[in-house]
């Protein structure tokens, strides 16, 4: 589909509305005493959800305990084996998707990229105690060349999907001296916030920014300092995909228009990135082409093009490895 294509769909496109992270709040004693539903909250985030914590937090640490390749490896079992026994609803969500995302696979193709899907899974939340051994030892890199000099010449902004390990993507941009902000939709669950937290204060010279509105002029001052951003452009809001558009019509809730608006104001390079599984716990890091937008997204209808535009270098990564896209077990539409 071209982005004229998708234009024509999007005639009334939505624009993204502000959104403010505010952390969960803490369930007071007062809420117990109380009863009822505030009972019950106070139940569930103080007993029945630290009983998942003490879980995510016990396999974490113990897998530190393993080889690099052991930890993906068995990540990669617990997948398979939980995934379409206690996971039954994202998996037949995944297995939908993978339909409707390549459905030119016959079944026996697509419950191979089913399993695969369920093995990345598990491989990624495992990988989560080895993101820099797995960056510094297990990474082939193509298309980098000159990639540190394109990027001293002026701000870029780094856009990658979340395909395979992305954390993995973004350390080996610190590993090659290109430093970044990035901010991120922070894990429900308090015990995964803290390990995502921990493994990223590791990252010297990646700037986590707050998420939501409070993201957008920190971001802006890093590029018109000639700074570096990292925007993940494939989303899922609540449980839902919001790109890649996979032949809906184009809109601008997404990565997409922040990214364009961005670099419309700061005359940003973008730099096209990501990150794929070869086998077990070896990857390829792939640097793409990179570009500049038009001075003119501030204009609807240049923003929707460049939306579109964008899309097409996003979509076409998601629809070659499906298996490894985190978002392929939400929902489509």
């Amino acid at each position: 589909m071209t982005a004229g294509d998708e234009t024509a769909k999007s005639s009334a496109a939505s624009k993204r509305k502000a959104w403010i992270y505010e952390p969960p709040k803490a369930p007071a004693l007062r809420d117990f005493l109380a009863g009822g539903n505030r009972r019950k909250a106070f139940l569930g985030y103080w007993l029945y959800e630290n009983i998942d914590n003490a879980v995510d937090l016990s396999l974490y640490f113990a897998f530190t305990l393993l080889p690099v390749r052991a930890r993906s490896a068995l990540g990669g079992w617990l997948g398979r084996f939980l995934a379409p026994r206690f996971h039954k609803g994202a998996y037949a969500r995944a297995a939908a998707n993978l339909k409707t995302i390549r459905p030119e696979l016959g079944e026996a193709e697509l419950n191979m990229l089913l399993q695969r899907y369920a093995d990345s899974q598990g491989r990624q939340m495992a990988e989560y105690s080895a993101v820099s051994q797995l960056a510094r030892r297990h990474v082939r890199k193509v298309g980098t060349e000159d990639m540190v000099d394109r990027c001293a010449e002026g701000p870029v902004i780094f856009i990658a999907p979340h395909v395979a390990n992305w954390e993995v993507l973004g350390w080996c941009l610190l590993d090659m001296g290109l430093p970044f902000g990035v901010n991120y939709d922070p894990p429900k669950r308090r015990s995964r916030r803290y390990i995502v937290n921990r493994m990223r204060r590791k990252g010297v010279g990646a700037s986590i920014l707050q998420p939501g509105r409070s993201y957008v002029r920190p971001a802006l001052r890093i590029l018109e300092n000639g700074g570096n951003l990292l925007i993940f452009c494939d989303e899922a809001f609540n449980g839902r995909i919001r790109a890649p558009f996979f032949g809906r019509p184009a809109h601008l809730e997404s990565n997409y228009a922040l990214v364009a608006r961005m670099a419309s104001k700061t005359n940003a390079l973008i730099y096209p990135l990501f990150i794929t599984r070869e086998n077990g716990a070896n990857f390829l890091f792939h640097a793409l082409t990179p570009f500049k937008l038009p001075a003119a997204a501030a204009v609807e209808g240049q923003l929707i093009e460049d939306v579109c535009f964008l899309n097409a270098v996003i979509e076409p990564i998601v629809r070659e490895y499906p298996e490894q896209w985190y978002f392929v077990d939400n929902r489509m539409r």
